[in-house]
Order: C-alpha cells, then sequence, then structure tokens
C-alpha cells in the first residue's frame, strides 16, 4: 500500500483555489443522514458566507449539528481515457474545508453577511433592505482545510490551511 500524501502547509494556496472556484458542496450531517447542497460562497477572513431560503433541510440539519465540509474543485485539460490502472490520473484541483457553522438570526448580522456576500462578486452591490425579510445566511468559521491539485504526468500537490498560519 502506498504511503499517505502528508499536505505541506500553504494557507496561501488553499484560499487560493477556494477563492477561483465560485461553487461547491456544502455537506452537513444529522445523526447517520448526509445531506449536500451546491451552493455558491463568498470567503472572507477564514470565514465562507452563503445566502439561502430563510426554511429547510440545510438549516435544519446545522442547528442539529453544526459541523460542516464544503467541498469546491475544478476539472482543467482534456479527462481523456485512463492508459491502464496505473495511469488513471486526471487533471483536477480541489478544496475541502471543515469547520462550524451557524444560522444568522440578529438582522445586524445578516445584513452584514449579505454585503460580505454581494461584495465578493460586484465591488459595488447595493442591499435591497427587503430582501433581508425573505432570505437567511450561514456563516462557516473554517478550522481546517486541505486542498489538493492533481495533473497527469505531472504528480500531486497537496496542501493544508489552518487559522492564523501563514
Amino acid at each position: 500500500m502506498p504511503k499517505p500524501i502528508e499536505p505541506v502547509p500553504n494557507n496561501e494556496e488553499c484560499e487560493r483555489m477556494l477563492t477561483a472556484f465560485p461553487v461547491g458542496v456544502l455537506v452537513t450531517c444529522d445523526a447517520s443522514v448526509p445531506y449536500a447542497v451546491p451552493m455558491n460562497h463568498a470567503y472572507s477572513d477564514g470565514k465562507l458566507y452563503f445566502h439561502c431560503a430563510p426554511t429547510g433541510r440545510k438549516l435544519d440539519m446545522i442547528r442539529a449539528n453544526p459541523r460542516v465540509c464544503y467541498v469546491v474543485n475544478r476539472h482543467f485539460g482534456n479527462a481523456g481515457a485512463p492508459v491502464d490502472s496505473t495511469q488513471c490520473h486526471g487533471n483536477w484541483e480541489s478544496v475541502i474545508a471543515h469547520g462550524k457553522a451557524r444560522v444568522i438570526n440578529d438582522r445586524e448580522e445578516l445584513r452584514a453577511a449579505f454585503l460580505t456576500f454581494g461584495r465578493y462578486y460586484n465591488p459595488d452591490f447595493e442591499l435591497n433592505e427587503s430582501a433581508l425579510d425573505k432570505t437567511s445566511a450561514i456563516i462557516v468559521e473554517v478550522e481546517s482545510m486541505t486542498a489538493r491539485r492533481e495533473v497527469r504526468d505531472a504528480g500531486v500537490d497537496y496542501w493544508s490551511w489552518s487559522p492564523g498560519s501563514p
């Protein structure tokens, strides 16, 4: 069995990938049932921001168990067919972020979250206050991340992220 790859600490590379890919999958879990939801996100200062409907399964699951992970990935180049069982690698990169999520209930914090989210995509974003009555937000305090880039014929790079590291 091959030796596991140990990630090299590199917050910059993990954050580069996370900010370059606008859509990922938020994974929640209650008791024994996982639930995965594609979502777009904003990332700032070690936090992921999501907007969503004010009710629903993912919010119920986060309230029951705030531990989540968020996965973003990108495929690049030609996938091609594997040559044989030793040549089945593709051209892709991904980030998996783990953390603790919370649903925003306070209106001022909701306003701040929406401004962060909106300005992430558009620096001139202006908030429509009435939108706050019809939506909710989730903030994930990221506790760790791993990122991986695999390029056929060039190998694999594997990085880790932790709060407060360079």
